[in-house]
């Protein structure tokens, strides 16, 4: 009968693992979508670089990209109060960045441990990008992991604006 349990429990975490979508979007270093423009600096330090510009029309308002080696979020302000800035899109491109336990240089096939089976993949620019969309009442948005070589190169997290 143990067995039996044991068998069941292995099913179920199979097939949770091999999900194609993700609740809402990895963390780096802890920080995800949503995160607040203090809390950005209060855990990582002053940016390498900030800039500020107009907001595209899907996004409205202003956009600030904060710059640090190897990675980038882009927040955009709030309607309701223009001097708070949230994260709606990082895009790490550095080892030194964990993503919710995913590095750049590791293999695909630990990506695929870490978040399961992919919602959908294809090429861009030659590199397979594998998709991993967020649930639409949470999070809204998709998680993207870019290949070379069976190696990620690449993690782009953001939410779906228009």
């Amino acid at each position: 009968m143990r067995y039996c349990f044991a068998l069941i429990f292995f099913l179920f975490a199979a097939t949770a693992n091999s999900q194609g979508s993700l609740s809402q979007s990895p963390k780096v270093n802890g920080l995800g979508l949503g995160a607040t423009r203090a809390e950005v600096v209060r855990k990582l330090g002053k940016p390498v670089s900030e800039t500020k510009r107009k907001a595209d029309e899907c996004v409205g308002g202003t956009e600030v990209t904060l710059r640090y080696p190897g990675l980038k979020f882009m927040l955009w302000d709030d309607p309701d109060d223009p001097k708070k800035f949230t994260v709606g899109e990082f895009e790490v491109t550095s080892k030194k960045w964990d993503v919710s336990g995913a590095r750049v240089g590791q293999a695909n096939s630990a990506v695929k441990k870490l978040f399961g089976t992919r919602s959908a993949e294809e090429r861009q620019s030659g590199m397979p990008v594998w998709f991993y969309y967020m649930d639409e009442n949470i999070s809204p948005g998709s998680t993207n992991f870019y290949f070379r070589n069976g190696t990620l190169v690449k993690v782009v997290s953001l939410w779906q604006m228009c």
